[in-house]
């Protein structure tokens, strides 16, 4: 008897775990219009789901750092971030014949407000926000639903490398390729450096960082 009410407690925890993932899931992409709105409501989403399931931080992967570790994650985040804009955008546009949009972040160029205010958005929302948030969080409550730990690997990565890509639309095809690639790149990191989400986190904000560097000196 216990058993089976045990069983049924459990069907109902999985039920709301899979319309949680729904939910944030589907706050990212374009046609929701909701921009920093998404950020905001995913994390009360998020704080109030750990709070009601007295959940560590641990388990999203915010675990101990090791120096040798944290110098690895810069030089990973650096070492792609000139790969990925100097070398793999390009091969992207040949492919697409459709060259990453950026045109949004233009008044970055040749500006040090801009540029100083564009890196303070690329670490705390690219770099904090969307790594808990992608992988930290959201792989956390797929293991909840997928037990397989190989299925469950490749399904977390594929599912939300596919959301964080259409969630960068207005980049273009271009950058939706260039955007799916990182983020495949992200999930596969976030197991080969022990699941702790405070590399990925420094590893995607020097990414970045390149980046708006890039867009600021015009190259």
């Amino acid at each position: 008897m216990n058993e089976l009410i045990e069983q049924e407690k459990q069907k109902k925890i999985n039920m709301l775990v899979l319309i949680e993932l729904v939910v944030l899931l589907l706050l990212p992409l374009p046609f929701l219009k909701l921009n920093l709105l998404y950020v905001i409501t995913a994390l009360i989403i998020m704080l109030s789901s750990r709070f009601l399931r007295r959940e560590k931080w641990s388990e999203y992967g915010f675990k101990a750092i090791k120096w040798k570790m944290l110098f690895l994650a810069i030089a990973i985040g650096l070492v792609y971030g000139f790969v990925d804009n100097y070398f793999i955008e390009q091969l992207i546009t040949k492919l697409t014949g459709a060259q990453p949009d950026l045109s949004t972040y233009a008044n970055v160029k040749g500006n040090v407000g801009h540029l100083i205010a564009m890196l303070g958005i690329g670490w705390v929302i690219g770099g904090f926000f969307e790594e808990w948030f992608f992988r930290g969080y959201l792989f956390n409550r797929m293991q909840g639903v997928i037990h397989d730990p190989v299925i469950f690997r490749y399904t977390a990565i594929i599912i939300t490398s596919i959301v964080f890509a259409f969630a960068h639309t207005y980049q273009g095809i271009g950058g939706i390729v260039d955007t799916g690639l990182f983020a495949v790149v992200m999930g596969l990191l976030y197991f080969a450096l022990g699941r702790n989400v405070w590399y990925l986190m420094i590893i995607h904000g020097m990414y970045d960082t390149v980046g708006i560097v890039r867009l600021f000196l015009g190259n």
